[in-house]
């Protein structure tokens, strides 16, 4: 329950993130005289860590996906967490329900609807990472990594590297136990979706919902490869022609990277297995009490 009467709320905002009108002079004008007592604080870097051990009540992140998981995987439990989208894609804030400026938030607050976020963890990739996103393989992480590094931005350009990356992806051989069944075979990709979108606003999760307690594996046979390369030229038309189950866990085996992991890709030796679920405790996001999100 969040207790209104002398909340102490962190700020967290990235001033390069998106291409919104959003300076933090305006921003923490608008906070304050919304009613909260706010600590602007910097969104990369060890003094996240040293802002978040002052247990704030409310975590606000201004910032694009990234910033909002490198924040929300590090934050209490006991906090909650409200995101102000200035990112491009906000796959975050439109899975779980979409503020419509900064101003809207600072009007409405104290009447937002209380949402669910889960978060994952990955085993095997190292020591054990939490994530809020997504962790994947195959296409759809390299064509992420090919993005990143080629310096590709905005929502219809990263669609059409996707398409030319998945027109010539090898399909690989992959073995997956969700909650111990098992489940095998060729795919151009696999993801562990935790939100129903993914990279430039790809609903490839339509079924997935972020405060459901399950992961979604999803895959795309190779004799589906154009299927989907027609429907990201489209993805508002209509479902992806992937194929996905839900879990509690997943263990995947994929032979080869690279992996992303939410915004973060790197090529990697993969080892036999990795092991991917939920943390018991989830996030409470606040969002519009109108909104519903994609989930």
């Amino acid at each position: 329950m969040l207790c209104y009467l002398g909340m102490q709320a962190l700020l967290f905002h990235n001033p390069s993130a998106g291409q919104g009108d959003h300076s933090l002079r305006e921003l923490t004008a608008a906070l304050e005289r919304a009613g909260l007592s706010l600590r602007v604080c910097p969104s990369k870097g060890e003094a996240v860590a040293s802002a978040l051990e002052t247990a704030p009540d409310l975590v606000i992140v201004a910032g694009g996906d990234g910033t909002v998981g490198r924040i929300a995987t590090r934050m209490p439990n006991r906090a909650h967490l409200a995101i102000l989208p200035f990112g491009t894609a906000n796959n975050l804030a439109r899975s779980l329900g979409l503020w419509d400026s900064h101003r809207a938030f600072a009007e409405s607050w104290r009447q937002a609807r209380q949402v669910r976020l889960d978060r994952a963890f990955v085993e095997g990739l190292g020591e054990r990472q939490r994530f809020l996103e997504a962790v994947g393989f195959g296409a759809l992480a390299r064509a992420v990594d090919h993005a990143d590094k080629s310096g590709t931005e905005g929502i219809e350009a990263g669609r059409a590297a996707f398409r030319t990356i998945l027109s010539h992806a090898e399909p690989r051989r992959f073995r997956a136990l969700l909650d111990g069944e098992p489940w095998e075979g060729e795919s151009l990709f696999a993801e562990a979706m935790n939100i129903p979108l993914f990279g430039p606003n790809l609903a490839i999760a339509p079924q997935a919902r972020p405060g459901d307690g399950r992961l979604d594996l999803v895959v795309l046979p190779p004799e589906r490869r154009e299927a989907m390369i027609a429907w990201l030229h489209a993805p508002e038309q209509g479902p992806p022609p992937t194929l996905s189950r839900a879990a509690h866990e997943i263990v995947l085996s994929w032979p080869a990277g690279p992996v992303r992991q939410d915004d973060t890709c790197r090529d990697e030796t993969l080892p036999e297995e990795i092991r991917l679920g939920l943390e018991q405790e989830a996030l409470t996001v606040l969002v519009p009490a109108a909104a519903e999100g994609v989930a």
